[in-house]
């Protein structure tokens, strides 16, 4: 890895919040370090949705290819967006 991307990364790390307990950084550091799939739909999804985990429930991009992955989403909530309520 150069040192331009380390430093991206860097940066890009520091500019997570962490939002009482939760460190989200470390959500981030987990999905980088490779070999954990799930943590790496969660930090996108979580990026995506400007770090705010109920939002994640209320994800309205549908053709988005991790949608139907997305962490934090109880099954019931799944089989509702998925009829359509």
């Amino acid at each position: 890895m150069t040192k331009k991307i380390r430093e991206q990364r860097r940066r890009y790390r520091a500019s997570i919040p962490g939002v009482g307990r939760i460190s989200y950084q470390k959500k981030y550091d987990k999905a980088m370090s490779g070999g954990d799939a799930r943590a790496a739909i969660a930090a996108k999804c979580l990026d995506c949705m400007y770090w705010q985990r109920t939002r994640i429930t209320e994800c309205p991009i549908v053709c988005c290819p991790l949608w139907p992955y997305r962490p934090f989403t109880s099954e019931k909530a799944l089989q509702a967006a998925a009829e359509g309520k």
